[in-house]
């Protein structure tokens, strides 16, 4: 073995152990950590933890996914149907499920893309409390019938929605707004 690829296997190994066996950290107020809700994207993060900071109810949701069995990364992107947040796909890693969130950033109203955010991670909820939504197929099949309580709903354009997270996104704007009043600004880029 070279000695370039020794030292890169060690870098490997130690960024590994690093990441495994560091403790997180505790927050001062007792935020939830955003274990399960995640987010390469350095400012989708800093916007869901501004949330966090903001909104009692998207706490409580975050919360509930860290309790679950799944994953939610939220990731940049474009969504179809004139929406800025959409839960676009569910995959398997072992036994563990990842839901995937596309979240258009583009546009300037941080309280309204607050809200879209709360209320995507209230439809990830609604999947992960089904342990039979594995995969895309199940994931249409669950919301178009109904989550099988008659709870869904198909748009015009063949989108689903829910009760459940019109409340959540709304309940999620109201907390931000009054806790800014009214005013969010967007976060440097």
């Amino acid at each position: 073995m070279t000695k370039t690829m020794r030292q890169l296997v060690a870098c490997l190994v130690i960024t590994c152990l690093a990441g495994v066996t560091r403790p997180a950290e505790a927050t001062e107020d007792h935020r939830p950590e955003m274990q399960r809700v995640r987010s390469s994207n350095p400012l989708i993060t800093t916007l869901i933890r501004q949330i966090v900071q903001q909104s009692k109810t998207f706490r409580g949701l975050i919360d509930a996914v860290n309790a679950s069995d799944g994953f939610v990364y939220f990731e940049e992107g474009k969504c179809g149907h004139g929406v800025r947040v959409c839960l676009v796909k569910v995959t398997m890693a072992g036994s563990k499920r990842i839901l995937w969130v596309k979240v258009d950033t583009r546009r300037a109203d941080w309280a309204l893309l607050a809200s879209s955010i709360g209320h995507e991670l209230r439809h990830t909820l609604e999947v992960l409390d089904d342990r039979k939504v594995t995969d895309n197929a199940s994931l249409y099949m669950f919301y178009l019938h109904g989550l099988g309580l008659g709870a869904g709903t198909t748009g015009t354009q063949g989108t689903f929605e829910t009760r459940a997270a019109i409340e959540a996104g709304d309940a999620v704007l109201s907390e931000v707004r009054n806790y800014t009043s009214g005013r969010i600004a967007p976060l440097a880029r």
